[in-house]
């Protein structure tokens, strides 16, 4: 979610510059030229915007594998890179999804990996992930391997309208990194009305946490990513 320091900060650095104009920036006599960076991989210079960020401790214990489940058939390639999944004014409970993603040999976060997530609506659809990408969306990890987003809450559904068998609400998830097995499993809840679906897994299910800021009320959870070495 964007940051309203940065914001206030980056609109009073605007107003600055407009009120001392560009006849304001004056290079100083003594400035040397910047010097030409060799395009030689050796030479690279790397640029860091501040201290580096203290890289998090595994969790306590062993790292557990999450446990890989199917696409469906309701996967769709090209989702937009957003951390907002539904459009203003979706109906829903808003969420917040947010966890970490970790490397299973290495017992360290891993950033820079793409995670791309889907999910129906409050009408047990899912958009078509052609001209309507509503419920879908990529971001990637961070340094330390953190990811945040805001969807709605999926609910139940019937695959068949018109059948008694209804799905257990979830997220589905796919997760990519180099050197790393792509995995493909669903999110669910614990106390899920509808966990004897038989695709429902207790070990991929999440604790749901009620919130409330500014007279704005919202769920979170937590889902931690463990993604397997590819060979």
């Amino acid at each position: 979610m964007f940051d309203p320091t940065r914001r206030s900060f980056l609109q009073r650095g605007a107003i600055g510059l407009a009120a001392v104009g560009v006849s304001g920036l004056v290079l100083r006599s003594d400035a040397q030229p910047t010097q030409q960076v060799s395009r030689d991989s050796a030479d690279r210079v790397l640029i860091q915007m501040g201290p580096a960020p203290r890289e998090p401790a595994a969790p306590k214990g062993e790292l557990r594998k999450v446990i890989p489940q199917p696409y469906g058939p309701f996967y769709r390639p090209g989702a937009p890179f957003r951390g907002k999944l539904s459009l203003p004014g979706e109906p829903g409970t808003t969420f917040i999804l947010s966890g970490r993603v970790w490397a299973f040999d290495t017992k360290r976060p891993l950033p820079g990996a793409v995670l791309d997530f889907w999910h129906v609506d409050m009408q047990e659809k899912y958009s078509n992930g052609v001209t309507d990408f509503r419920n879908r969306g990529r971001l990637v990890s961070s340094e330390t391997g953190l990811y945040e987003l805001e969807s709605i809450r999926p609910i139940p559904y019937r695959p068949d309208p018109a059948g008694s068998f209804w799905r257990c609400a979830h997220y589905h998830l796919l997760a990519v990194a180099p050197g790393y097995k792509p995995l493909i499993t669903e999110i669910h809840f614990h106390g899920d009305p509808h966990k004897n679906d038989p695709m429902y897994r207790s070990e991929n299910a999440i604790a749901v946490e009620q919130q409330k800021v500014n007279g704005t009320s919202f769920e979170t959870g937590v889902f931690d990513v463990v993604l397997e070495p590819a060979s």
